[in-house]
């Protein structure tokens, strides 16, 4: 029997005791049913002679198919010379913070899409304070030390780092290795502003023209401007890939897997969007590529930007603090200036809506997000062609 999430929950229930039923594809893959109803993924395999079970996490939280990856990387491990039930019963008794490290990113964020961030912020933060240390050595003035250290520099970054540190932690609890969180009752360093930050009409004509000034690239710049003009996440926008991209019908196709909210995405692309793309050299798959070959740049090195262009000593930036994300709040907030409904507008913006519309509506809405988009286009073409204390005016 191939063990399917279908197959799983026809499985009976045994009177006493439990009963395990095992994947005929994958050697010692099984599943644990108890009389209680428990339902638990498990491995059966043999090292140094001796026959060992280990219990990879409980059913319907780990799908057939997780359990499937997680047992061909145990499989490789164990053909390595490496025994995982043993290094779980180590884990229980008194791991370091940087096995407990290692066990939280294998375990509980392998399925996350932020694991490659979380890892490297755990890296480069907590692990060089940390990582020999035992985890139930660690107290609350360590955690308050770490993160206000910081907050010297990043003081967001190390609300980002609290939190990230206090899943560690929580994840620890759960696995019964520690019995309480050393976060607890420690406050996040860094005040974080209001999200509600929309540029007005000389603010988007100050930043657009200050995009082609000398404390930009071209490649931050044609970002920034995108953000702006497509009205979509930061993250995705430096993550276009040219497979994704018709300039001729103009359409961008976010895949899911790029996607925030795992939801693909289809955004009408307006004229001037269009030119931005069009000024992109194509020699990667990536329009916005990493100096890092392979890779798309990163969301936060046109943060970086930003900041460094407001932070010169001659000819700095004027426009007061903003963030990318605030360029895609400022899209959104003109389009409902200008009379778009809010309802297109969060489709635009890929917003998940709640209840029934979420499963059953799938119309894509593609001629109504083209309007809104198309009406945003014009307005910031008025508002960048303002004179110096102008308005734009809408005769509705």
């Amino acid at each position: 029997m191939r063990l399917t999430e279908q197959t799983i929950r026809k499985l009976p229930v045994p009177s006493k005791g439990n009963k395990i039923h095992y994947d005929d594809q994958v050697k010692g893959l099984g599943l644990r049913v108890t009389a209680g109803d428990a339902r638990a993924f498990v491995l059966n395999y043999r090292t140094n002679g001796r026959e060992r079970r280990l219990t990879l996490g409980p059913w319907p939280e780990w799908s057939a198919t997780a359990a499937r990856e997680r047992v061909k990387d145990l499989r490789r491990a164990i053909d390595l010379g490496e025994d995982p039930l043993a290094q779980k019963e180590h884990l229980r008794t008194d791991p370091t913070f940087g096995e407990l490290v290692t066990e939280y990113l294998k375990v509980e964020a392998s399925q996350q899409k932020g694991k490659a961030n979380y890892k490297r912020m755990l890296e480069k933060d907590a692990l060089p304070a940390w990582r020999n240390l035992r985890a139930a050595a660690i107290k609350r003035r360590d955690v308050i030390a770490l993160i206000e250290k910081k907050a010297e520099t990043a003081p967001i970054t190390a609300n980002r780092l609290y939190e990230l540190i206090r899943r560690v932690f929580n994840f620890a609890i759960r696995r019964d290795v520690l019995e309480s969180n050393p976060c607890n009752l420690v406050r996040k360093p860094g005040v974080e502003r209001s999200k509600d930050r929309v540029l007005s009409h000389q603010e988007i004509k100050t930043l657009w023209e200050a995009l082609d000034g000398p404390w930009f690239s071209a490649q931050a710049a044609a970002a920034l401007r995108l953000i702006l003009v497509t009205a979509q996440r930061p993250g995705e926008v430096v993550s276009m890939r040219w497979e994704n991209v018709d300039l001729e019908d103009g359409w961008w196709t976010i895949p899911s897997e790029r996607a925030k909210n795992d939801l693909a995405h289809r955004v009408p692309l307006n004229t001037t969007a269009r030119e931005i793309l069009a000024s992109r050299p194509p020699a990667s798959p990536w329009i916005f590529p990493s100096p890092k070959e392979g890779q798309p740049a990163h969301r936060n090195a046109i943060a970086m930007a930003i900041r460094r262009a407001r932070g010169r000593a001659t000819d700095p930036l004027t426009v007061n603090d903003f963030s990318p994300h605030d360029l895609r709040r400022t899209a959104a907030s003109h389009m409902a200036s200008a009379g778009v409904q809010r309802f297109v507008i969060g489709r635009l913006l890929n917003h998940v809506e709640p209840g029934v519309t979420k499963v059953y509506d799938r119309h894509s809405y593609d001629a109504e997000k083209r309007k809104a988009i198309e009406t945003w286009d014009k307005r910031l073409g008025a508002i960048l062609g303002l004179a110096q204390g102008a308005q734009v005016v809408e005769f509705r």
